[in-house]
């Protein structure tokens, strides 16, 4: 298969799968043009082998894992040092969710997401980096809406219009949920494994457990997973780029107007039914886009929304690597999760110490080359 070109029908598979992850092989052969499911195995495997499909894996809702409250913070750091140096203070802080260099011709920028059991000893922590000039500046937003996720339509354009934005649409609800569920040591061991990016089979959850020395059954992993699906803590998904790897951006796009409903419009309505894939929530007044797309979407991408005269202000960030890198995979949970009180504290203390150590003692840089994606 070319990089630049897929043949008609596995457009539509992609398109497919990204619309029902929760779709069995079976029901692929009724909803595609391939007729045997060996094809459309053999097909998912090329596509996992070329990086365009990942999952599938299991988007995480986090907002129903504790009863005290557990923050998304979506955070622009500005850098005195290089971001191979900055990276390994950020690791230090075991909630950090991803990180990624942002592409600037005059300012070191990374972008950061952190998962907060106290989102004053997470500013504390960048205090800390700012006052060691480590970093000049930083920005903490916090998610005040659920993610959304929207896989690309294959047929649709590459490069989308935004003449549609402000249009009436049907918003999704992206409030925020909350706790209502008691978890107990089973369901919070196995969660990492299913919010990784090669969603692990169970079998293989149960070995990586045992070398743990935990004695789980099939049954009983089976039940935790079933359980979380149930009460709404994770939502099977894929997560599909829309051009090979090769040709594609990794942008964030955040912008504010005067009306938090014409924002979750713009939100809804940008690059909706076309080949980019997108996620999308509020910080606030700030609405945040994560998109991937090919790289032709961005040369006149500000130019046009700057003739939205609703768009008081935005931001463009786009990701260093052209290869999806990042040291992170999953928050560290079962060891800070009290299950008698169904609560969730990470130890800042502790964070900030291990920074302070590596002021005083130094720090390796951070080496892309050792690290592969955990989405």
């Amino acid at each position: 298969m070319e990089k630049s070109q897929l043949s008609e029908s596995e457009k539509q598979l992609l398109t497919v799968l990204g619309k029902y992850p929760g779709i069995s092989i079976k029901e692929l052969v009724t909803h595609t043009t391939y007729k045997w499911t060996s094809t459309i195995v053999r097909k998912i495997n090329q596509f996992k082998e070329q990086s365009i499909l990942w999952g599938p894996a299991y988007d995480v809702n986090y907002d129903r894992l504790c009863k005290n409250p557990l923050h998304k913070l979506f955070c622009i750091l500005e850098l005195t040092q290089s971001w191979e140096t900055v990276i390994p203070y950020l690791l230090s802080i075991e909630p950090v969710a991803w990180i990624f260099p942002v592409l600037s011709p005059h300012k070191e920028f990374l972008l950061a997401g952190f998962y907060s059991t106290n989102d004053l000893e997470t500013e504390a922590i960048f205090n800390l980096l700012k006052g060691e000039d480590i970093i000049t500046d930083y920005i903490i937003r916090c998610y005040t809406t659920k993610r959304m996720i929207e896989n690309p339509d294959f047929f649709g354009d590459p490069s989308p219009s935004m003449d549609q934005l402000l249009d009436p649409c049907t918003v999704p609800d992206i409030s925020l949920a909350y706790h209502d569920t008691d978890w107990n040591e089973c369901d919070i061991r196995v969660l990492p494994y299913l919010a990784m990016s090669k969603g692990l089979r169970l079998i293989e959850i149960l070995r990586a457990e045992k070398k743990l020395n935990k004695t789980w059954t099939y049954a009983q992993v089976n039940y935790s997973r079933e359980k979380m699906l149930k009460n709404g803590l994770i939502e099977k998904k894929f997560i599909i780029l829309p051009f090979h790897v090769s040709q594609c951006a990794y942008f964030f796009l955040s912008l504010k107007t005067e009306d938090t409903d014409v924002t979750q419009r713009i939100l809804c309505n940008f690059a909706r039914k076309e080949r980019v894939y997108k996620e999308y929530l509020l910080c606030g007044e700030w609405g945040v886009l994560f998109c991937i797309s090919h790289s032709a979407f961005l040369i006149e991408l500000m130019y046009k929304l700057d003739k939205i005269k609703e768009i008081t202000e935005k931001e463009l960030h786009l990701l260093r690597f052209s290869q999806m890198s990042n040291p992170v995979s999953n928050p560290p949970l079962s060891k800070y999760f009290d299950f008698e009180k169904q609560t969730l504290e990470y130890p800042y203390h502790v964070y900030k110490e291990k920074i302070k150590e590596k002021i005083e003692s130094g720090v390796e840089d951070w080496d892309i080359d050792r690290y592969e994606y955990k989405y």
